[in-house]
């Protein structure tokens, strides 16, 4: 019998994106967007030596998805993996281990699988991933400027959705960023706001579809973890009134963790930090 399929959150937003999936076969990072020394600790935090990863899954090239990558893959002898665009446009990723994943393509890491999708960003060749492993499904879909019909379809077949839910609409548009920077966020290859990730919230829910659903890369400067998750709760109870386990993945630590058995738990640094 295998281990159930185990997701760890441990740092999201514009300082850093790092998810850690596993079950007893193997062990993937989606991005790996903090220093070599914080991603270390992190994983040693939640248990898992990060000389037993398989693979670094790219989503794109901003530093706040591969600070740490080029350096774990050459310390720890693991693979960035991305399509040949994204490498290409990671500085020093041609001298460590790597291997291209075209978009739409899976893989398979022992019992664990990985597929790319398309989503638009302002990069290289963006994508997001479903990671699949003893009949569970995680899509993580962060750095999105419009919900396309591939994201709707990976999220509506996702036990656990990890969704991008970057600003307050409200909050951008009063805040301090120059307007060339606010036209970039709001744009189609920009971030989604909470309003339009809790209509895909809402969208799910009417549809019978029940998630996990974690609330990822907020801005520190344009949302709060409070803002985010009272706008989510709030137009779900208004709009379906259908219950939906919902969190928010915190900056700067480890903290959200689900294993299959819908189990999801907040560390106490959660907490500490909200």
């Amino acid at each position: 019998m295998h281990v159930a399929l185990e997701v760890h959150s441990l740092a999201s937003g514009s300082s850093g994106n790092v998810i850690l999936i596993k079950d007893d076969s193997a062990a993937v990072l989606i991005d790996a967007g903090v220093g070599i020394r914080r991603l270390t600790e992190s994983l040693c935090s939640v248990n898992t030596d990060p000389a037993d990863l398989c693979a670094i899954l790219i989503t794109h090239e901003h530093t706040d998805h591969t600070a740490g990558a080029v350096r774990a893959a050459r310390r720890y002898n693991v693979p960035l993996v991305a399509n040949a665009r994204t490498l290409d446009a990671i500085p020093g990723a041609g001298g460590v281990p790597s291997r291209v994943m075209d978009v739409g393509e899976e893989i398979a890491f022992g019992n664990i699988s990985a597929r790319s999708f398309d989503i638009s960003h302002d990069a290289a060749c963006p994508v997001g991933y479903t990671v699949c492993g003893n009949g569970a499904s995680v899509t993580n879909a962060t750095d999105i400027g419009v919900l396309s019909p591939a994201i709707r379809s990976e999220a509506a077949n996702a036990d656990l959705l990890i969704i991008e839910s970057n600003h307050d609409e409200e909050m951008l548009l009063h805040g301090p960023y120059p307007w060339y920077l606010k036209r970039r966020i709001t744009s189609e290859r920009g971030h989604l706001s909470n309003d339009t990730t809790s209509a895909l919230i809402i969208d799910l829910a009417e549809s019978g579809k029940c998630p996990t659903i974690w609330l990822a890369h907020l801005s520190q400067i344009n949302n709060t973890p409070a803002i985010a998750l009272a706008t989510a709760q709030h137009l779900l109870w208004t709009c379906s009134g259908a219950p939906m386990d919902i969190a928010v993945a915190q900056r700067d630590v480890p903290s959200l963790h689900w294993q299959q058995t819908n189990n999801r738990y907040q560390l106490s640094l959660f907490a500490a930090n909200s």
